[in-house]
């Protein structure tokens, strides 16, 4: 079971149509299995024929089994149907799978009448390799979920669980990779390779899950992906296949039939031959289905036919300024007198980033012959983060090429390298007569210092970004990280690298969706991947493995840290170890062992910032992360610091209370300003907060050195109330330009403390821990007091925080329901239902469960009552709609 998947699926309940869309073997119905069999309530499930497109039959067989269901007459029309499904109790699922056999029927026709005439507490779960044409634009279906193809792609941990626990087979954690990698993920090839390895030697095996035609799914692909298809339809793919953006301009001008592609292949797409690419504004075909297609080709035509219209197609690709895909094809076919002329003619253009995958194809004896071939292999080399091999190959090409445009390229990608090479007797960043780069100086030394100077231009945002992100000033960070992301069409590699960084570090809190960040991993891996970007996939795919959970993410991550090492990625292997150890206590090594091995590799690199961070992360003897690793990762403690004399606690929500030992901070004779600087610190308890944040919050009318004077005031005025109640001098620590309340062995913070509690739920909720979840989310919920520091009242700076934790608490709340009524505890649920909804009154789904909890309970009356109050709700927002 992938619980990432089944979660998705989930949120069906609270919408009313969930689609589950993708190609022959992608392990649609299995899904449908796993989440029907852990749904509580009923569920009804039917596998459409093609004599269900006749819409009396299909009602006819729903109809029967509603009827079963709640112990009525068979409804003889739609409307009656809609009816007696009312009469379920709680919400009623009807999983419907293999739906592309009635798209376009009249059978569809009536299924959408069906779900539109039924209560909201019908859902619909469709699967098939076509979506039907509902009318998304209803309201009934305007939040429909949608499971794709590239949603059921297993990643390499889930494969690494897929032999072991379920097939009963432990593959090597590099061999899963290998077998990922070359079959995209595609549950049927997973499978295939599964009855075609079971009894081979572990040599043959490994030669299998490194096949990358997979030639042992070829049958299976032939049988049952294309055997349906026209001869058209397969001639249309086969010229397809020739493009790794699949356009129809192109294929109309191979085929000869112009204006007919376009269709055809939007035909295609919407029966899941292909798929949308929105990055690169087209359509993709799946890599094994791709390499299947292209090696058909090559069979059904003649050698001379099939060689024009691939140099016609790498002519196409040409003119339209892609000339790495140009070269692709002449590559695959060792045309490198042609290829040669090509490169010469395309100058920067061709061996730009990501545009040399294809040089993988050179002989030796090619690169050491060719100045232009040497300078493509360095920049394959450079975009597989082999740095030091690249400086090589780029210093050769130099020295054997007199053409200006290729030495002033070699010179630059040499330059580039050398900053990040790390090779035995090379000198370190920076003693070389080059300037040193932005991000490798903030690597190396005062980072703050770096990104002040970068500032916040827009050729500099990822360096700045990074470089603030180094200082342990994420709040700096993250807004240029943001805008680097979103930077796709001028710098795609920065916008790609700045996606990743925000997936691992972007959330405002530390309790955001795991989810959604490994989704955000997911898509870069596989747009770096598709962007001739190895190093970059490569490093997703291990963080997306490390931050998995379990010994399946562990050893996956592990393999891909060692396939950096073996192919020279040193960088690499480090940051992905850096992420392995942030993502928590791994068997082996103690932690302090990991984090000082961490500053070791770090060190090698002569990155001195990376391995002071690495050396912070060490955990203290209680088990807590320092508060300068807290400021950079954003993870709050897992247990509270311990009780003894001076111990401090500070707690925000419902008003700021401050213990120094036994006593509590008396606060009746501080001035309102240095009260408001006490609160501002409270929240941010042991995390440093710049004295400009303060001063601007506080004093933003005054000129910057009067403001200044008036914080440092203020900090001295609390300092004696705190020295006076036993907190010490110390209590307020400067720290650079950042004041800190409680550094060191810092104190207890309910907001540090409500976010670890939701962090672990979530993990524990990962994990199939059920009671483990409740647990926490049980503390979560009571450790949320009210409103974050109402006095303060509405201030600009507090109120955005404050309403998000309300939010996270209603979410918490809900959250504690479901696990209660999974576990069979509806009564005690009905209460965190309640606590969700007067937290968030707004939040439809806590309304929704609260009736299903109170319906279940045989408290009819009070489930009615809270109907009707959900109504009220929903006519205050100007909607209809609602349970019942």
């Amino acid at each position: 079971m992938r619980e990432r998947l089944l979660r998705k699926l989930d949120r069906a309940l609270s919408a009313r149509l969930g689609l589950v869309v993708a190609a022959h073997g992608t392990g649609k119905t299995t899904l449908l299995a796993h989440w029907a069999a852990r749904r509580p309530g009923p569920v009804i499930w039917h596998r459409v024929d093609a004599a269900d497109s006749r819409p009396e039959r299909l009602l006819a067989r729903l109809a029967r089994d509603v009827a079963a269901l709640v112990g009525g007459p068979e409804p003889r029309s739609t409307a009656e149907l809609a009816a007696l499904a009312e009469r379920a109790r709680g919400p009623l699922c009807i999983v419907l799978d293999d739906v592309h056999l009635i798209v376009g029927t009249p059978a569809e026709t009536e299924l959408e009448r069906l779900l539109v005439l039924s209560p909201p507490t019908v859902h619909l779960v469709v699967a098939g390799r076509q979506a039907p044409s509902f009318n998304v634009a209803r309201p009934e279906f305007s939040t429909a979920v949608l499971v794709d193809g590239e949603d059921l792609r297993f990643r390499a941990h889930e494969a690494h669980a897929l032999f072991r626990d379920v097939h009963g087979r432990r593959l090597d954690p590099s061999q899963v990779l290998d077998l990922v990698r070359t079959t995209d993920g595609w549950a049927a090839g997973l499978h295939l390779f599964h009855l075609h390895a079971v009894n081979r030697s572990p040599v043959e095996r490994h030669r299998a899950a490194c096949d990358a035609g997979a030639h042992y799914a070829r049958d299976y692909l032939r049988q049952h992906v294309t055997g349906g298809l026209r001869a058209e339809e397969t001639r249309l793919l086969q010229v397809a296949s020739l493009f790794d953006v699949v356009v129809p301009r192109y294929c109309d001008a191979l085929l000869g039939t112009p204006g007919t592609a376009g269709p055809a292949l939007q035909d295609l797409r919407r029966r899941s031959f292909l798929a949308e690419d929105d990055l690169a504004g087209g359509l993709r075909m799946p890599a094994l289905v791709r390499r299947f297609l292209a090696e058909d080709l090559r069979a059904s035509s003649e050698r001379g036919r099939c060689a024009a219209l691939r140099g016609r197609a790498a002519a196409l690709l040409e003119r339209d300024g892609d000339p790495g895909g140009a070269l692709a094809l002449l590559a695959e076919d060792g045309r490198w007198a042609e290829a040669l002329r090509l490169l010469e003619r395309s100058g920067a253009a061709a061996v730009g980033p990501g545009a040399c995958a294809w040089a993988e194809h050179l002989s030796p004896e090619l690169v050491e012959a060719e100045p232009a071939f040497g300078l493509a292999e360095a920049r394959r080399l450079f975009d597989d983060g082999r740095f030091a091999a690249a400086h090589a190959a780029a210093s050769r090409a130099l020295a054997r090429t007199d053409v200006p445009a290729h030495r002033v390229l070699a010179t630059e990608l040499r330059n580039r390298a050398a900053d990040w090479a790390v090779h035995e007797g090379a000198a370190p960043p920076g003693a070389g007569p080059g300037p040193e780069r932005p991000l490798r100086a903030a690597t190396r030394h005062d980072p703050a210092s770096v990104a002040r100077e970068l500032g916040g231009h827009e050729e500099e945002l990822l360096p700045a970004g990074i470089a603030w992100l180094l200082a342990g000033d994420r709040r700096a960070a993250l807004p240029l990280l943001r805008r680097s992301a979103r930077d796709l069409d001028r710098d795609r590699p920065s916008a790609l690298a700045a996606q990743l960084v925000l997936a691992l570090f972007g959330s405002e809190e530390t309790g955001a969706v795991p989810g959604a960040a490994a989704d955000e991993m997911a898509a870069v891996q596989r747009h770096a991947r598709y962007g001739g970007l190895s190093w970059l996939a490569r490093l997703s795919e291990g963080m997306l493995a490390a931050l998995s959970g379990g010994d399946a993410g562990a050893e996956i991550a592990d393999a891909v840290v060692l396939d950096c090492e073996e192919r020279g990625d040193h960088w690499g292997a480090a940051l992905l170890r850096a992420v392995t150890v942030l993502a928590g206590p791994r068997g082996g090594a103690s932690p302090r062992d990991e984090t000082a091995a961490l500053a070791v590799r770090f060190r090698a690199l002569h990155a001195d910032v990376l391995a002071a961070w690495a050396s912070s992360l060490a955990p203290r003897p209680g088990g807590d992360l320092p508060p300068g690793a807290l400021a950079l990762t954003g993870r709050a403690p897992t247990a509270p610091a311990q009780d003894g004399p001076g111990a401090a606690s500070v707690c925000c929500f419902g008003g700021l209370t401050v213990r120094v030992g036994d006593a509590s901070l008396d606060l009746d004779g501080v001035r309102p300003r240095a009260r408001t600087v006490l609160r501002l610190l409270a929240l941010h308890a042991g995390r440093p907060v710049h004295r400009d944040r303060l001063a601007g919050i506080l004093w933003s009318d005054l000129e910057p050195v009067r403001a200044l004077h008036n914080l440092q005031v203020n900090i001295s005025a609390l300092r004696h109330v705190l020295d006076e109640h036993g907190g010490g001098r110390g209590a307020i620590a400067r720290q650079g330009d950042s004041y800190v309340l409680f550094p060191g062995a810092g104190a207890r913070s309910d907001v540090d403390g409500f976010d670890a509690l939701v962090h672990e739920a979530e993990r524990a909720r990962r994990s199939g821990d059920l009671p483990r979840t409740e647990t926490a989310l049980e503390a979560a919920v009571e450790l949320y007091a009210g409103d974050l520091l109402p006095e303060e009242g509405a201030a600009d700076w507090l109120v955005d925080i404050r309403d998000r934790y309300r939010f996270r608490a209603a979410q918490a709340a809900g959250d504690l329901a479901r696990t209660r009524a999974s576990l069979g505890r509806g009564d005690t649920a009905i209460p965190a239902a309640e606590r969700s909804v007067e937290l968030d009154p707004w939040r439809d789904e806590s309304w929704r469960l609260l009736v299903e909890l109170l319906q279940d309970a045989g408290e009819l009356a009070e489930a009615e009552r809270t109907r009707r109050r959900y109504h009220d709700m929903l006519d205050a927002l100007g909607i209809r709609g609602g349970p019942g």
